[in-house]
């Protein structure tokens, strides 16, 4: 196999962070929704704006 044939992303620091955030954000989210504070519904929503925001 060439090593014109791997391709590799590397990611800077901001892109890292954001993929963190996001999880971290997504994972506050389903946690609500386990306990009942939010509906699947507002989970759905809020988890939709916050992928669209990274």
């Amino acid at each position: 196999m060439k090593e014109d044939d791997i391709k590799e992303k590397n990611l800077t620091q901001l892109e890292i962070d954001n993929i963190i955030d996001e999880t971290i954000n997504i994972s506050i989210l389903s946690k609500l929704l386990k306990l009942e504070l939010i509906t699947e519904k507002q989970f759905f929503i809020l988890k939709e704006k916050i992928k669209s925001f990274y």
